[in-house]
């Protein structure tokens, strides 16, 4: 029998993050990595002022009316360019996927949420993919490449990167650890099942990474301080056993082997 040899986590916070749903990566990212990606964001912040796109989500409700005031940017490995294309494809962070969820590495997708200084609105209490560990139309593609895999067998892990220190005041993103553990709700989530004393805030520091998993109980307060809080978010899916993926032509990335099991 073989022995897994772990690439970059330790076999306590394998343990840790599919006990309680999450875990926190402390300097994960060195200064240069934060400087650029903001420096990338910065840019496209700027275009997205002059551009309506679906992949650009704004505040609906920003009190600053002399700009577009960004939400979320979908598919920042797509919009973003070089900086991006290789975040996704690190070395440390498919060895992160690899001791989570095996082999082969499969991109799902990417995106930066945003909270602007006082103006960056709550998100509500949900699991980001509602539907199941994949999405309903994501298992009908599975079943075309000849998979009978329910959603519920292709779990997805998201690692979140802190471009600035996540606080409260903010809005850091908070969680209920092992909720993931309790199956699939409705989005948004009943707050009637929310117990405040088991709630985590995510208090991280620029540099810092959160992993989560799909299913785990999180949400976000509005954004109080004068602090803005940037965070890309990538997912990747775990094996989708006896399905050939490679020959997908999605042009958003989804399924995509980026480190192989031979």
């Amino acid at each position: 029998m073989t022995t897994y040899t772990f690439k970059h986590l330790t076999p306590e916070q394998v343990d840790a993050f599919w006990l309680d749903g999450y875990l926190i990566l402390e300097n994960f990212l060195d200064r240069t990595d934060v400087t650029t990606l903001r420096a990338s964001i910065d840019v496209l912040t700027d275009w997205i002022n002059t551009t309506e796109h679906p992949s650009f989500q704004v505040e609906a409700e920003s009190k600053d009316r002399e700009k577009t005031v960004i939400r979320k940017i979908s598919s920042i490995h797509t919009h973003g360019g070089a900086p991006w294309e290789q975040l996704m494809r690190r070395d440390d962070v498919l060895n992160v996927m690899e001791d989570l969820v095996g082999l082969p590495v499969q991109f799902h997708h990417s995106k930066v949420m945003m909270k602007a200084p006082y103006d960056g609105s709550k998100k509500e209490w949900h699991q980001d993919l509602p539907q199941g560990f994949v999405t309903q139309t994501e298992a009908d593609r599975l079943r075309q490449l000849g998979s009978d895999l329910t959603p519920e067998q292709v779990p997805v892990v998201a690692i979140q990167y802190y471009l600035d220190d996540a606080t409260l005041g903010n809005g850091c993103l908070q969680l209920v650890p092992g909720s993931h553990r309790h199956g699939l709700f409705k989005d948004p989530l009943d707050e009637s099942l929310i117990d405040a004393r088991q709630v985590v805030p995510a208090e991280i520091s620029a540099g810092g990474a959160l992993l989560f998993h799909c299913l785990t109980w999180h949400h976000s307060a509005p954004n109080t301080s004068p602090l803005l809080r940037r965070g890309p978010v990538f997912e990747y899916m775990a094996p989708a056993h006896g399905v050939d993926l490679t020959q997908n032509n999605f042009d958003d990335g989804w399924g995509q082997i980026l480190r192989n099991g031979v």
